[in-house]
């Protein structure tokens, strides 16, 4: 989901750089130099929901993952109308505060989202990222609430995380067949089952050498009859 200024395990992997097409060049980061990738709890959340996600930020990038304390929702991102909270708020306030050192920051909550989208001013989303940004936000309310069973509700979480996740590295919006960066265009159940959970090479194509060095090999997840 993007609006003018945001962009809105598994248990075999296969390596495949062919995949993606990342350069077989691509230097490793350099020992000490960690990036870290602050994983934020806005209100209660799961433990498991948080490192799901954490987990599937480390399987794509060389990474340290840290939990931060959870916060509070602001009240200043809650629209009473909807009785919803406004994405790009709980971004602007991760932006006045951002956790200490952290290179992204990953907020999850359980509360209902929304934002602007073009002519539509209270637009339900799952998530908001900032395009080329600090933060990014995901909600597990609209999986929630039509997810038959756990394992399935989690697998949903884990591609919108890695989803909006992406907008932060500066991936827009993707057309490439099952490249987890596709638009849901408002269908997010129907684009979460038919998604990779993986970037495809169009979408990595567009890292600088610098990141490049920071993703991990390519990798395909296996298709569960439960997640597809």
């Amino acid at each position: 989901m993007h609006s003018t200024s945001r962009v809105l395990l598994l248990p075999l992997w296969v390596l495949s750089l062919l995949l993606v097409g990342l350069p077989a060049s691509a230097a490793s980061p350099a020992p000490g130099s960690e990036r870290v990738v602050a994983i934020l709890p806005f209100g209660k959340v799961k433990q498991e929901v948080l490192q799901r996600v954490a987990q599937e930020v480390q399987a794509r990038l060389r990474v340290q993952v840290r939990f931060e304390p959870r916060r509070e929702l602001p009240k200043e991102a809650y629209y009473a109308p909807r009785s919803r909270w406004r994405a790009e708020k709980l971004l602007e306030a991760i932006d006045k505060d951002p956790p200490e050192g952290a290179w992204k920051v990953v907020a999850v909550t359980d509360a209902e989202i929304s934002t602007t989208k073009e002519d539509i001013h209270d637009w339900r989303v799952g998530g908001l990222g900032t395009l080329d940004g600090l933060a990014c936000v995901v909600s597990t309310y609209i999986y929630r609430k039509s997810s038959p069973t756990e394992d399935v509700l989690m697998r949903r979480v884990a591609d919108l995380a890695v989803h909006e996740f992406g907008h932060t590295l500066g991936f827009d919006h993707c057309e490439t067949e099952g490249c987890v960066m596709a638009d849901a265009q408002g269908k997010a159940i129907e684009s979460a089952d038919k998604s990779s959970g993986h970037y495809c090479a169009k979408c990595l194509g567009v890292l600088s050498a610098e990141d490049r060095a920071w993703v991990r090999d390519a990798v395909k997840r296996e298709a569960t009859p439960a997640s597809r």
